[in-house]
């Protein structure tokens, strides 16, 4: 399978039986309070993938970093930029895949994970907007990355949230003809020298534009690899399926 990357701005983890990994190359470390929004999703006590907190019980990710996964051996940690150092850990009940969602294709690559309780917010835990079904951004638009994925080729993971600007690509090139696979559930950004990017970890994570959650990290070519973009799920057009289960 091809690979995320975000080799700009940002490192996230993404899950290990797909090469759909992603992490954020290059860009610069987050202050605290940042991004409240951003969550780490640990697996057995280690960062497996990045999400976003929409409400005080749901996140949304990826779904490839949910699938085959158990409620029990995930653990969510939220309100810190320091992996080592700070946030709270919540608990997971239920793991909702999109039922569409193609694990070959990565089509509808989208999940929600409901927390068993709420969390409480402040001014390291807050819920992000979500971009609506009629939202569009014109080519070279900048969008913001986070996550604590990787930041090199070497995979090395820094436990510190990470952040860059990529921009979004124009459907003239991100397109079936040049990309075979991508859907009109995907949006296409990244950095044209290949210096800036998700990597493995940063699966599930956010891409932002305007303060609002416009995409989903998902799949790309590698970490930052030049010329070639980083592959979301466009959040807006799957947005009426994320207010029929979690109503936000």
């Amino acid at each position: 399978m091809l690979t995320f990357l975000f080799s700009v701005l940002i490192t996230i983890l993404t899950i290990s039986n797909a090469s759909n990994t992603n992490r954020i190359i290059g860009g610069k470390f987050a202050n605290p309070g940042q991004f409240p929004h951003q969550v780490s999703m640990q697996l057995n006590g280690r960062h497996h993938c990045g999400g976003s907190l929409i409400s005080e019980t749901f996140i949304v990710t990826a779904a490839h970093c949910t699938i085959h996964q158990s409620t029990s051996q995930m653990m969510i940690v939220v309100g810190t930029n320091d992996l080592k150092s700070g946030g709270t850990q919540a608990q997971v009940s239920k793991f909702i895949i999109h039922p569409q969602y193609n694990p070959k294709s990565q089509d509808f690559d989208i999940s929600l994970v409901m927390l068993s309780a709420p969390v409480t917010f402040g001014q390291n835990v807050k819920a992000i907007e979500m971009a609506d079904a009629e939202s569009n951004h014109p080519a070279d638009t900048l969008a913001t990355i986070s996550g604590f994925g990787a930041i090199n080729g070497n995979l090395e993971l820094p436990n510190m949230l990470k952040y860059a600007q990529v921009q979004l690509w124009s459907r003239d090139y991100c397109n079936p003809k040049n990309i075979p696979g991508i859907t009109d559930r995907m949006i296409c950004a990244g950095h044209p020298s290949g210096q800036v990017g998700a990597c493995q970890g940063d699966s599930g994570g956010p891409l932002t534009v305007d303060n609002k959650l416009f995409g989903v990290v998902s799949w790309g070519f590698g970490c930052g690899s030049p010329g070639k973009p980083a592959m979301y799920t466009f959040v807006g057009g799957l947005r009426s399926w994320i207010k029929q289960v979690s109503n936000v």
